[in-house]
């Protein structure tokens, strides 16, 4: 190797190494000082991304389960709060049926009645409950947006369950019990002002398969719905006189009948829309129909064996004929419809002369063995008749005019010591707050499923419980109202339900039974979401443990291995250190020449 002075070859090569040892070195220190093996992006640029994209997927894990905690908190202030409530309306209860009994006077009623003003007052106090400064109870899965939805909310909540449970107790018929040939019926809405169907303002369209039902429809024509009355609980409308809850009954009546006879399609039309009419009344509305038909002595003529419905004539009739068959029967009038209805359901195949004679049997204990002998009966009953009136008051007890609708199981039937009116012969809580939107696409109601038109599912406000890591993940809670009035304990004026009669205190039972009934379903609804929040912030923490573990691989130094580098960069940076300091010695050769 030349001798030479000015460059020292050896001294900048292992200069060279020093300083490559020295980063190395610091590196090891870095990565050892910090326990991560990607301190910036000049470590690994791909990794450093994918590791902090984790990262900030961790943090937004963290706060999803801090959510999760916080909506089970305030759920359970709700569920606290319902329960209560829940506790109070059986209090309340509990003195209804106190009131109706027969030992208490009026006086004492009253005194009960004072009682539950109070009740419902706290009721009301429960209902403004809040959670950090937000009311809980805000009404969204109450609220609605159109006529139909509002109808719906009627549906779901009381006119189709009312229905069914007034038919059932007229009838013995119901989705319930026996072996309905369907369960299932689809509701729709349409306009139409023209055609066959142009008079009608709800029908029930069974389709059949043979003799058997295996589809049925509901329709609403909004031409006559279109104009609902604000805050009238029995589906008042401008365009038409008829409540809608007491058509619905009408119809939901020929759906049970449908369902649970079969051949009903070969029913008589003065049988079918007889016993419609007769299980809610109509002789406050059809009362002239009925009076004309009874002083021309043609009803006996009305009561065809036509299986098509001909008219108005019919329906009366019909209805008539009921009543005169429960009058002359020997049974309460429930019994003897209950009787006629029992005898053909429990029939097969098509529907025969046979079966009708067997069911008229039934339902007058054998007095008529045939439907023409009770027709021809009813002739020389008409014939024999002083009048019109005489007719329908000694024969069929009906009284015209009369306070009652003349339903089967009111006053005017002897059936009830309360009059079923035009507004009560369907019950409904107080007001329209006590409807609930469907929450699905369909609703089980007294063991029926009634299928809703995804169209008009609409449910905005409530609460939104973020839960996900991007936007609009989240868990959408809407619940009712939960004051007096929602509860179907306080009408639209704000006056509370009566226990001050005897007849007041056996609906005011039935009424708390239902208003129960809708707490209990929605502090169902309170645990369900409590209980999937648990489930969801498991999931969450599963979550945030799993992207931890996946960013520890990508981020977290092997600090065994980390130490061991770090050893040897030590080593070699000290070696090097060390040839340093003997190759600036090389040149001091150099001077033994010039001696």
């Amino acid at each position: 190797m030349a001798m030479v002075i000015n460059n020292n070859i050896a001294a900048m090569t292992i200069l060279g190494e020093t300083t490559k040892n020295s980063k190395a070195m610091k590196k090891s220190l870095e990565k050892v000082s910090s326990g991560m093996k990607i301190n910036s992006a000049g470590d690994g640029a791909s990794e450093y991304s994918i590791s902090e994209k984790m990262r900030a997927q961790i943090r937004s894990l963290n706060q999803d389960s801090q959510n999760a905690q916080n909506a089970q908190s305030m759920l359970r202030v709700a569920d606290g709060v319902l329960s209560n409530s829940v506790a109070i309306m059986r209090t309340m209860k509990e003195k209804a049926i106190d009131a109706a009994n027969d030992t208490n006077t009026d006086a004492d009623r009253a005194i009960i009645q004072k009682q539950l003003d109070q009740q419902i007052d706290q009721l009301n106090d429960n209902a403004l409950v809040t959670f950090n400064g937000r009311y809980l109870f805000d009404g969204a899965a109450d609220h609605t947006y159109s006529n139909e939805q509002t109808i719906m909310a009627a549906l779901n909540t009381e006119w189709i369950g009312n229905s069914l449970d007034l038919i059932a107790r007229s009838t013995g018929l119901s989705f319930e019990k026996g072996d309905p040939s369907v369960k299932e019926m689809t509701v729709k809405f349409e306009d139409i002002s023209s055609g066959a169907q142009a008079d009608a303002l709800a029908w029930v369209t069974s389709y059949f398969s043979g003799n058997t039902t295996n589809k049925l429809e509901m329709t609403v024509n909004m031409h006559y719905y279109n104009n609902l009355v604000e805050g009238d609980v029995n589906g008042k409308s401008t365009s038409t006189s008829a409540y809608l809850d007491r058509t619905i009954a009408h119809e939901m009546t020929h759906a049970v009948m449908s369902a649970g006879i079969e051949g009903f399609g070969g029913l008589y039309a003065c049988i079918k829309e007889g016993a419609a009419e007769v299980v809610h009344g109509i002789d406050d509305e059809r009362g002239a129909r009925i009076q004309n038909l009874a002083n021309a002595k043609t009803i006996y003529e009305k009561l065809t064996t036509s299986t098509s419905a001909e008219g108005n004539d019919t329906y009366a009739a019909g209805y008539v004929m009921f009543r005169y068959m429960a009058a002359q029967s020997g049974f309460t009038a429930e019994k003897a419809l209950t009787q006629f209805m029992q005898s053909l359901a429990s029939g097969t195949g098509a529907m025969t002369t046979a079966r009708i004679d067997a069911a008229v049997g039934a339902a007058t204990k054998g007095k008529f063995t045939t439907f023409e002998a009770m027709k021809n009966q009813m002739k020389a009953d008409e014939e024999a008749a002083a009048s019109g009136t005489d007719f329908l008051k000694t024969y069929c007890d009906i009284i015209l005019p009369n306070k009652d609708t003349g339903a089967i199981t009111g006053r005017d039937a002897g059936v009830s010591r309360i009059n079923k009116t035009a507004e009560s012969v369907v019950p409904e809580g107080g007001s329209v707050k006590f409807w609930t939107n469907p929450d699905s696409d369909s609703t089980f109601i007294n063991g029926l499923e009634v299928k809703w038109p995804m169209e008009y599912m609409d449910i905005r406000g409530g609460l939104f419980f973020q839960i996900g890591t991007k936007a609009a993940q989240n868990i959408h809670a809407v619940f009712s109202k939960a004051d007096a009035q929602a509860l179907g304990l306080q009408d639209k004026d704000g006056k509370n339900i009566s226990v001050q009669t005897q007849g007041d205190a056996s609906n005011a039972i039935s009424q708390l039974d239902r208003s129960i009934e809708r707490a209990l379903n929605q502090l169902t609804k309170i645990g369900a979401l409590h209980s999937r929040l648990e489930y969801t912030n498991d999931n969450i923490i599963t979550a945030s443990e799993n992207v931890t573990s996946a960013e520890s691989v990508i981020r977290d130094a092997d600090m065994a291995k980390e130490m061991t580098g770090y050893t040897k960069n030590n080593v070699l940076l000290q070696a090097a250190q060390s040839m340093l300091s003997q190759a600036n010695q090389n040149s001091s050769a150099v001077l033994s020449l010039l001696q």
